[in-house]
């Protein structure tokens, strides 16, 4: 089989087709026939564990049902877990100003690394010995 191009549509799983369907419509055409597969994976592992944490959220509820709020809430959450946005430009700026406003301290007189005196220091194109 070529890139892209996996069993005939009519003998793949309907799930599959769509996961081809997906990829054609992103204008993805080479693609091994793994790819698939592994969106497939992908899939039901989140949507099992997005189904789990629902579960979870409507006993917590004491509701008997999972109802389309439970999956909102927990997807709700994974997405407030899973990205962050930074903060606002303004609040970074009020924070870098307050913080500017207290002076850097002074730099004491022999602070750094210890150089020897000048008259010590070879200006030779080789060091003696050499």
């Amino acid at each position: 089989m070529e890139s892209g191009k996996m069993a005939s549509p009519k003998s793949m799983p309907k799930d599959a087709q769509m996961m081809a369907q997906i990829l054609k419509d992103m204008g993805i055409t080479e693609y091994e026939p793994r790819v698939i597969n592994q969106m497939l994976e992908f899939a039901f592992r989140y949507v099992t564990t997005i189904l789990d944490d629902a579960k979870i959220y409507s006993r917590h509820a004491k509701k008997a049902t999972v109802d389309a709020d439970d999956v909102r809430l927990v997807i709700q959450c994974r997405a407030d877990q899973s990205f962050t946005s930074p903060p606002p430009r303004d609040f970074l700026l009020d924070i870098a100003r307050q913080r500017n406003q207290t002076p850097l301290p002074l730099i004491k007189p022999y602070s750094g690394p210890r150089l020897p005196p000048d008259r010590a220091v070879s200006m030779s194109e080789s060091p003696p010995g050499f």
